[in-house]
């Protein structure tokens, strides 16, 4: 019997870099097939191919027995060959109803005219087959997260879909909204329907795939059945041989904490969370999509409010409730999108370093000259790459901007920085130079940074301990000259417990 899905010797190259190295991936009927890797292993770059929006380079791709034809081939001609994306980031129309999003390239007319009762009737046959009881006049604005991933799934369903790619679906539920989740894909499968279904909270991949892929640099590097998959095999198949690192000789000033964190509750953390980040310290903090670690970072420097908990800055109990207030208690935030939160882009290099200080200033008046000397010796020991004080920000590169924007808190004069993803779209030889600033600022009396990372790579060269967060919560508080990477994955997906 012919596999629903065969993709064989699949290879994708962007400007001369080869992204996918003669891949092969099949899918049974009524199956769930799970995709594994880290970031850039290839995942996204296979599943779009599948649904149209790449073109492959070489390979051949059958649906159902059918070769797919290349030439021409698109997301429209995916959908028609039963392929679906549910994505992460949910493609529907909020102000829209249940119905209306699930009709809206097919409403059914007469005479010109939308018939509404039709409509409706049809939304709730498509609703019924998920199980999801739902008036579907219902707007979607108004559902919880959990309802908008169901009208997902009924929408793919509706289109009789054939196979259906699920791209990170449990990342914003909750455990009981995931279980209900894997009932409907249980249900999914015995309607002989397949699931390519990709995540990185790799003990529910064992509860819901039938077999496994794992992906490394483009690489198909095994395919598993799930009995056959131990943990640790799946994790060493994915990151390949621990990578060795330099450490640091640490500042950590173990009599004090620069910062102390006791019950934080809100929103993002609705289990209190506390830690502490010592005097001198790097405390790297890192977690999968959607594990807290950038609202951690925003409740910190007061851009989203805490419901509860205490927050201790030098040993007293501050109240954080603005960026202002931080800055002015001596903290400083370098955001994951410098451009939009960052810097000015249209102002020059010695306005943007100066912003934070001279809004700190209580005085109208301020010395011109002083202030260019200021931001010339700053440049000058950041190593900054620019063509004159004036320079527009835009015109730099992204570890010079990056430079700019540390720059600006160091000449504020700030105690404690929050940095998240510092070096996100920087080359390497800029990440050698920030890594340099980061340790420098520390050294320095009563500093303290909290790093925040997607790249645990980096995390572990970088930090004297790691937060590790997963949900909102702190899974583990691990030692830095411990530490694997193998051991911080195992707490990103919810496989090991307990903090250290």
């Amino acid at each position: 019997m012919d596999k629903l899905l065969a993709m064989n010797q699949i290879t994708k190259s962007f400007y001369g870099v080869s992204v996918l190295k003669g891949v092969d991936f099949d899918l049974d009927y009524g199956e769930v097939h799970v995709l594994l890797g880290e970031n850039g292993a290839g995942k996204s770059t296979l599943m779009k191919i599948l649904c149209g929006a790449y073109t492959l380079d070489s390979g051949s791709i059958s649906v159902a027995g059918r070769p797919v034809e290349p030439a021409g081939y698109d997301p429209r001609k995916a959908e028609d060959a039963g392929i679906v994306t549910v994505y992460q980031n949910f493609h529907l129309v909020p102000h829209f109803s249940v119905a209306e999003n699930l009709s809206l390239t097919r409403f059914t007319r007469q005479r010109g005219l939308i018939h509404w009762k039709t409509v409706n009737e049809h939304a709730r046959e498509a609703l019924e087959k998920v199980g999801f009881a739902i008036d579907p006049r219902t707007k979607v604005r108004d559902l919880p997260v959990s309802q908008k991933q169901m009208l997902e799934i009924a929408i793919a369903l509706s289109k009789n879909a054939k196979i259906i790619i699920m791209d990170e679906p449990t990342a914003a539920l909750s455990r009981k909204e995931t279980e209900n989740l894997f009932k409907t894909i249980s249900d999914i499968k015995s309607r002989q329907v397949g699931v390519i279904y990709i995540s990185h909270k790799l003990e529910e991949v064992k509860q819901v795939g039938d077999r496994i892929t794992v992906l490394r640099d483009g690489l198909k590097i095994a395919t598993l059945e799930n009995r056959d998959a131990d943990m640790n095999r799946i994790i060493t198949l994915m990151i390949g041989k621990e990578v060795s690192r330099t450490q640091r000789e640490s500042a950590v000033d173990t009599t004090g904490d620069a910062l102390e964190a006791r019950g934080l509750q809100n929103e993002s953390f609705p289990s209190p969370i506390s830690f502490s980040v010592r005097k001198g310290e790097i405390l790297g903090v890192t977690g999968l999509v959607g594990s807290g670690k950038t609202e951690l970072a925003r409740a910190l420097f007061g851009i989203d409010r805490l419901s509860a908990g205490d927050l201790l800055l030098d040993g007293q109990l501050v109240r954080i409730n603005s960026p202002k207030k931080a800055v002015n208690l001596g903290i400083g935030y370098l955001s994951e999108d410098r451009d939009t939160d960052g810097l000015c882009l249209n102002m020059g290099v010695k306005e943007n370093v100066s912003l934070v200080f001279l809004a700190k200033l209580r005085s109208l008046f301020f010395n011109v000259t002083a202030e260019k000397h200021t931001v010339g010796d700053l440049i000058s020991s950041i190593g900054l790459k620019i063509a004159g004080l004036s320079q527009q920000v835009k015109y730099l590169s992204g570890g010079n901007k990056q430079k700019v924007v540390f720059g600006k808190w160091l000449t504020a004069r700030c105690r404690l920085l929050i940095l998240d993803e510092p070096t996100m779209g920087i080359d390497v030889g800029a990440r050698g130079d920030i890594y340099g600033l980061i340790r420098r600022f520390v050294e320095e009396k009563d500093r303290a940074v909290v790093f925040i990372s997607s790249d645990v790579d980096e995390i572990l060269e970088v930090s004297d301990r790691i937060l590790v967060m997963v949900g909102g919560e702190v899974a583990a508080v691990l030692d830095s000259r411990t530490a694997t990477k193998q051991e911080i994955m195992r707490y990103s997906t919810h496989v090991a417990q307990g903090v250290g």
